[in-house]
Formats: structure tokens, sequence, C-alpha cells
């Protein structure tokens, strides 16, 4: 592993943000663990077989929050930012920040949420949403179908599954990007004051709720988690803000992100949409695909708790790897013609996407049933969604959540 022989890898680089995929097949080839040079102590660990190794062992690799995965704050706004954050309640590591024993008692509270049962009562609520945004796409006009579609659906959909008025529409998708933006992410003075009042505003919104839910219990998300079981201690609104905000996250950002995506690749595929509308199987295969080569959370972090190694590399104690679930699910000993899309693929659930193990995405089962219905609603509508200047397009500046920040289309109704 002769990593220093390598391009200088620098993951806030604007190139790296738009295109990291050769960058991960360098290093996939020649440096599979790699040390970023101007982080000492963060390594990027970018093949399918060392990604799954570390997921598979949260005694060496913790999920606990490791300091590289957000950036800090500018000195200049430091003391305004730690002023924002005494208002609301301190940070509290839920489940994509947090290892057993804690770890499981989360993820059994919220399981109760996502059986197959309860995903069965929230698709008739996203089938709606989808119905209802693909019905007033115009004809022969140019929409931005990230702002038409693809973030309105995930977003009114969790609103619905939580429980919250539909008032709080415009504000959830706002929260929910304030709570990612320094994740992987550089931001400038006024954007950090931005995101801690959104994330302020959020806490005090969800406290009214959850507070409402326990005296008047309904038939949605929050009254599922304010009650405990037998013999079970029930959660807090300390640690409740926290959980929910997870659950926000994961409810949108991998639809939002991969959903863009799966429509710029089949933009390339002449007559798809009729295929989409009458295949279901077919359309399975689309949404699999788009998430593996999509891989919206483009991977997470994970921090040594002890000296060790990992293919071949010596990590020292408290260093920090980021498991590149977007470089893994490209790696072509494991996919054939890895940067292909291809609805086809056969071993294509053997992606990494929404990670593996303990610590898999709780909200996969939800992400897939909103990308196979908006797919079905936008299929029954249009004939085609032609994407009008791929060149223009650009990719959001993080290296940990990747997503498009606009896609313009000419809409071909039926």
């Amino acid at each position: 592993m002769s990593a220093p022989t390598l391009p200088s890898v620098n993951p806030h680089d604007d190139a790296f943000y738009q295109d990291p995929f050769p960058t991960y097949a360098l290093l996939r080839s020649e440096a599979p663990v790699y040390e970023i040079p101007d982080t000492p102590g963060l390594f990027f660990v970018t093949t399918w077989s060392l990604v799954r190794e570390a997921l598979m062992d949260p005694a060496r690799f913790s999920n606990v929050m490791p300091h590289a995965r957000r950036t800090s704050p500018p000195a200049e706004v430091a003391a305004d930012v730690e002023a924002l954050r005494a208002q609301g309640y301190p940070y509290t590591p839920a489940l994509g920040t947090n290892d057993p024993p804690q770890h499981t008692r989360y993820r059994k509270m919220v399981n109760r949420a996502f059986t197959v049962r309860s995903l069965a009562w929230m698709e008739p609520l996203v089938d709606e949403v989808a119905d209802t945004l693909a019905a007033a796409l115009p004809n022969d006009e140019v929409v931005d179908i990230m702002e038409a579609v693809t973030i309105p659906l995930p977003v009114w959909a969790i609103m619905r599954i939580l429980g919250l008025d539909d008032k709080y529409r415009d504000d959830l998708r706002r929260w929910s990007d304030s709570s990612n933006a320094s994740l992987g992410g550089k931001l400038t003075a006024d954007r950090w004051i931005e995101t801690e009042r959104d994330v302020l505003e959020y806490q005090q919104v969800i406290c009214r709720e959850l507070d409402d839910r326990r005296e008047h219990p309904r038939d949605d998300l929050l009254s599922t988690l304010v009650q405990a079981e037998p013999g079970e201690t029930p959660l807090t609104n300390a640690e409740l803000v926290w959980l929910v905000r997870e659950l926000i996250v994961a409810g949108n950002e991998t639809t939002i992100r991969a959903l863009a995506d799966i429509i710029l690749n089949l933009d390339t595929m002449p007559g798809v949409w009729d295929r989409l509308r009458d295949d279901e199987q077919f359309r399975r295969g689309v949404v699999e695909e788009g998430i593996r080569l999509a891989a919206p959370v483009m991977g997470l972090w994970r921090k040594a708790t002890c000296d060790t190694e990992i293919g071949g590399v010596m990590i020292p104690a408290d260093s920090t790897l980021f498991l590149a679930f977007s470089s893994a699910n490209r790696d072509d000993s494991v996919f054939e013609d890895p940067d292909a899309f291809d609805p086809l693929r056969q071993n294509v659930r053997e992606h990494l996407a929404f990670g593996h193990g303990i610590h898999v995405c709780v909200g996969a089962g939800l992400a897939r049933i909103e990308a196979m219905s908006a797919l079905r609603a936008l299929a029954d509508n249009v004939s085609a969604l032609e994407v009008v200047d791929r060149d223009a397009l650009r990719y959001g500046p993080s290296y940990g959540l990747r997503g498009l920040m606009g896609l313009p289309v000419r809409v071909r109704r039926r």
C-alpha cells in the first residue's frame, strides 16, 4: 500500500464533490485504506470487503460520533453557535451515532414502528402523495423535478407518518438540511448561524408535539415513540428530539438524492417509462440499482477503539475511518461493469448503500417504498422526463451526503 505515490486526495475539493468515482477507483486499486494527507488520523476505506468488515466489527470500529464527520464553526461565530445550542437540548447520540447497549434500546423501540406491518400501513400514504405530485406535472414544460417531486414526496410522506401538521412542510425540509449541513462539508459563518437557529426551532416544535402525544396519543409514529413497553424506561424529550431528527433525515435524504439520480440515469434509456409503468419487477430493479449507484449517503464514519489493523494498514486508537459506501458499491470484484446502470443486475442487493450489520439503515424499507411509489406514479403520468442540460448539473458540497442541487427536465405527459 504505497499511499505516498498517489495524488493527494482532498475530499473537500469541489472536483471530488462533483465526481469522486475516479478517485475512489484509484484508491481501491492502489490504497484501499488511505490516510487523508491534510487530515491526519482520517482514513478512507474504499473496497466492498473492507467496508463490510468494519461495519461488522463495532467492537473495533465504534459508531460513537467521531469528530471528523462534522466540521467545526469558524472562530468568529463559535460563541454565537454555543449560545444557540445552550437554548436547546445538548446532543445525545441516537441510532446513527451509538453502539450497544444504548443503540439496542433505541433500535428496539424504532423497530416497532418499522415492522413489515407498519410499512404496509405507510405505503398508501406514500402512494397518495406520489399520485398527487405526478398528476400536477405540466405538459411540455421544463420543471426542476427535484422541487416538483423528489423533495416533496419523502418530506410530505414522513410528515404524515410522524403525524405532523401540513403547515410544517417547508420547515421540515429546512430542518433536515440544517441538521446535515456540516456533515462532511464546510459552511460559511452565516450559514452556521442559520443552521443552529433551524435546529433550535425544530427542537422546540418537536418537543411540543411529543408532549401532546403523551397526553393525546394518535395513530402515528410520534405516539409510538413516546410509549414504552412494560419493563422499559420511556425516552425523554432530550433523547427523542435527536432520535426523531435521525428518522426525519433517514426518511427523506436517501429518497431525494437517489430518485434524482435514477431519473438522470433513465434519461439515457428510450422508452423506459412504458416499461416502468407495466413491469413492477423492472421497477424494483431500477430502484435497487439506482440506490447502489447513487449511494446518497456516500459513507459513514467510525472511530477506532484501539490500535488495530485493517487491509494491512495500522490504525492508531481514536483514529477516524470513513467507510465509503459509494466506493464499495462500485467495486469490480463484486459488481461486474460497476459504473454501468443495469436494472437487471443479479446481485444488486449486495450493495452497501444502507450500511450493514447492527447499524443497517432502519428506514431502508421506507426508502424503497417511496422510490417505487414515485416511479409508478411518474410512469402512469409521463412518457418521458428529458434532462435539459446535463453538463450544467451540480452536486452539493459534501463528501458524506451526495446529491444533485437541481434537475431540470422537460415533461412529456401521456
